[in-house]
């Protein structure tokens, strides 16, 4: 039988700042599972060890084998997350046998006065940021950026980041856990104990230049998709609908994954039809070429595949 759009049961993990969804994980005991049609139950070790180049793209498969290499997240906070950056591909398997961490985030939901941290406002050292550990003035150094609903932030490894508190979140990243906390506010996590931090592995891995331009540039496209993330990890568009449109995907040989970041779309391919409101997430199989895309009045999609 062949694959169809694939809708998978999200994950949810309170945080001591908030909580996050992840919507398609494929990390140790956590998996997404399908919930529709005849693959329903199976998860995505099921998918990958039978389906292989035809889940995800044979020049994906050839690069990660049975190992999904992207993890889908929907973040909201009611306070502060840490100060953290995270390390690239070498460094990561290097120190821990894992992959890098690189992410987006396109603001869902966030209060008049919501702000975020992205990338360093002035050109500074590791003996700077050392010494503002110390005396409490590390937010000195930080670009501190006021955003809205509809607002992108790429964050490549290396660049320190955090979301402060009353904002929602989608984020797109490399399939890894790994983050270097440099500040945690003092806080103790949810068992009562001092949360770890890591600054010495974090001040090696950090980008120390300013980031003159925290926020992504970009213009909608009506019926269509702009770019927002072009990188060696994802490739991520946002698409933005108030008539149905096709997607041909035949010359991408990846797989591609939808969240609806705002509205309602009726996603249909191979006679399958799968209803995406917002927050929700649907995995198209690379062995699908056409897609089309019927929003009920305006909605806008997250649209993301591999290099």
């Amino acid at each position: 039988m062949n694959l169809y759009p694939l809708k998978l049961t999200t994950l949810t993990f309170p945080k001591i700042w908030g909580e996050e969804t992840w919507h398609m994980v494929q990390m140790d005991d956590r998996l997404s599972v399908v919930g529709n049609g005849f693959l329903a139950d199976n998860d995505l070790n099921d998918l990958l060890e039978v389906y292989m180049g035809e889940l995800v793209g044979d020049h994906v498969y050839e690069r990660y084998g049975n190992y999904f290499p992207l993890l889908f997240k929907t973040i909201h906070t009611f306070d502060d997350i840490s100060i953290q950056v995270h390390p690239d591909n070498d460094f990561a398997w290097d120190n821990h046998q894992d992959s890098g961490k690189t992410e987006m985030w396109y603001v869902l939901d966030a209060d008049p006065d919501t702000c975020l941290i992205s990338g360093f406002s002035k050109d500074t050292t590791a003996e700077q940021v050392r010494a503002a550990l110390n005396d409490g003035s590390l937010t000195d150094y930080m670009n501190l950026v006021h955003v809205k609903p509809g607002d992108v932030i790429y964050l490549p490894s290396g660049r320190v980041h955090a979301l402060l508190k009353n904002i929602t979140v989608a984020e797109i990243q490399q399939n890894s856990d790994l983050t270097y906390r440099l500040y945690d506010y003092n806080r103790a996590g949810l068992d009562g104990k001092p949360r770890e931090l890591h600054v010495d592995k974090a001040l090696q891995v950090l980008d120390f230049k300013r980031l003159q331009s925290p926020l992504t540039d970009y213009k909608v496209v009506e019926n269509g998709a702009v770019n927002l993330v072009t990188s060696d990890s994802f490739i991520t568009n946002l698409i933005s609908l108030n008539c149905t449109i096709g997607r041909d995907y035949a010359p991408l040989d990846s797989f591609v994954v939808y969240m609806c970041v705002e509205g309602s779309v009726e996603l249909s391919s191979e006679n399958i039809k799968v209803n995406l409101g917002k927050g929700d997430t649907v995995l198209i199989p690379a062995s699908l070429d056409e897609v089309t895309l019927c929003p009920r009045g305006e909605a806008k999609l997250l649209e993301t595949y591999m290099p």
